[in-house]
């Protein structure tokens, strides 16, 4: 099955972000402790979280994947919130709270409040802990977990910076760049990266820029 245009234009580094650029600086200066990355779905929240963990370790992973670094003796993993939820092996050492390493956990504001409580306000600050909480709902995070964060928060792209990603987009998908495209996706006010992205891997496919829009801005 071929991967969508928002899985194949996932940065390698954060730098190659469009948009957002006062939290993806304050994002490159946290190297450990707490981090909390929130903002609407489809802003680049995971995106950006990966992309950090690959700066701090020279490790790529991918969804869902832990790796161990031998020659740094740390480990790298992404979960959701919602299978560390159901797999209780997952809040065991084994997934490395208390261990050296990078964690990223996504769609944080489906963890109980028990584990948050029992568990993430157990874990002791560490120069060698990062811990990567992303969330469209920061508000349902304990408060005393919010606090521990260092706070960066994504949001929706300017005029300007949604057409660099929609010429970034057509670049990659080897279809001509029109400024139609740009214009109809703010009238519809379109402004989140996976829509935007969305909309032109849908032209890339023969479908027609009006209804492109139209689908992609209904989603949630």
């Amino acid at each position: 099955m071929s991967r969508q245009l928002w899985q194949e234009l996932r940065l390698n580094e954060l730098n190659q972000m469009v948009g957002n650029a006062e939290a993806v600086a304050t994002l490159r200066g946290v190297t450990s402790g707490f981090i909390l990355i929130s903002g609407p779905m489809g802003c680049g929240k995971t995106t950006a979280a990966l992309a950090h963990s690959a700066f701090l370790t020279g490790v790529r992973i991918a969804e869902c994947e832990s790796r161990y670094v031998p020659e740094q003796c740390r480990f790298v993993s992404h979960c959701h919130a919602t299978d560390l939820e159901v797999d209780n092996l997952l809040w065991r050492d084994d997934f490395g709270f208390y261990k050296p390493g990078i964690r990223i956990i996504d769609e944080a504001q489906d963890l109980t409040l028990k584990r948050q409580q029992s568990k993430l306000k157990a874990v002791p600050f560490s120069g060698d802990l990062c811990l990567i909480l992303c969330t469209t709902n920061p508000e349902k995070l304990d408060p005393a977990l919010r606090d521990r964060c260092t706070k960066v928060r994504l949001g929706p792209l300017s005029a300007k910076e949604v057409r660099t990603l929609v010429e970034r987009a057509c670049h990659h998908r080897e279809i001509p760049f029109s400024e139609s495209i740009v214009a109809a996706l703010n009238r519809a006010e379109c402004f989140r990266p996976r829509q935007i992205l969305n909309v032109v891997d849908d032209l890339s496919h023969g479908k027609p820029l009006p209804q492109a829009v139209v689908d992609n801005f209904s989603a949630p």
